[in-house]
């Protein structure tokens, strides 16, 4: 009696060592199929879309920053525009 429990002990064992090997299989050749398909797993999902977010506000805030000078120059240039005008027209009349 001894014997066989001892017997069917091994089996068990066996079959827990095949059944992880074969999870492991299975595990590899569906991560091949989807590699293949250009799909990517969950956390790689989530990296690249935090990485995405916080490059996104960082194109925000230097987008920010890049308008406020911009729209100091744009209304500096737009106030030189007529004296630049006014100074060519003084210049023709011989003022």
């Amino acid at each position: 009696m001894a014997d066989i429990a001892q017997m069917a002990n091994g089996a068990a064992s066996a079959f827990g060592g095949m059944r992880e090997e074969v999870d492991n299989l299975i595990r590899q050749r569906m991560e091949r199929s989807l590699n293949a398909r250009g799909l990517v797993t969950r956390e790689e999902f989530d990296a690249l879309r935090t990485r995405h977010e916080a490059l996104a506000a960082r194109l925000a805030f230097l987008e920010s920053t890049m308008a406020s000078p911009a729209e100091s120059a744009g209304r500096a240039a737009a106030a030189a525009k007529p004296a630049a005008k006014a100074k060519s027209a003084a210049k023709k009349t011989g003022k």
